[in-house]
């Protein structure tokens, strides 16, 4: 039964290995079914959140902001129907961030601006260096590229997926246009 239970787990991971070797599309295909497997467990907020982290990832990296802006957007109204708490304020910051840098790499400062000021409001100054240098920049009336943005990502452990927390020995690939069951 525990095998079964943790299978979401095995896939996921497969699917950071395959986002670490840049084959985002099936890394997202991984995460999809993690997700997928994930609804009927419990705890399953916790996985749903952290796989979602994946999700956001893998599209960023495949330039797909618009769909990460989406992605987003729906996050947060899914989390605005929670109680208020810290941890709830913190994730919706991280998840404006995110959306944010998706702005900023469309060229969209103003909108990145906004949802900035928002994040840092909710959560203080000095909780998300990330949202701080940005919103720095950006109230100084600086262009911000794509270039920036990334040596900022990397400075700060923006990505989760990074080698050293991927456990390759667990990790379970999906067969080829079907599922695992």
């Amino acid at each position: 039964m525990e095998n079964k239970k943790m299978l979401h787990f095995r896939i996921a991971e497969r699917g950071k290995m395959h986002a670490l070797d840049k084959n985002y599309k099936e890394a997202l295909r991984h995460y999809k079914e993690a997700l997928r497997l994930t609804q009927t467990q419990k705890d399953s907020e916790l996985f749903f959140q952290h796989y979602s982290q994946c999700v956001m990832e893998s599209l960023e990296q495949l330039g797909s902001y618009d769909e990460v802006i989406s992605f987003c957007e729906n996050y947060r109204a899914f989390l605005a129907d929670k109680e208020t708490n810290m941890l709830v304020k913190k994730h919706n910051a991280f998840v404006s961030e995110r959306q944010a840098i998706q702005h900023i790499l469309k060229e969209e400062q103003e909108e990145a601006k906004t949802l900035l000021i928002k994040a840092q409001k909710e959560i203080g100054k000095g909780k998300h260096p990330i949202t701080d240098e940005l919103l720095n920049w950006l109230l100084r009336g600086y262009k911000i590229n794509k270039d920036q943005v990334t040596r900022l990502q990397k400075k700060h452990n923006y990505f989760i997926v990074r080698k050293e927390s991927v456990n390759p020995k667990i990790a379970m690939d999906l067969p080829e246009g079907i599922s695992p069951f």
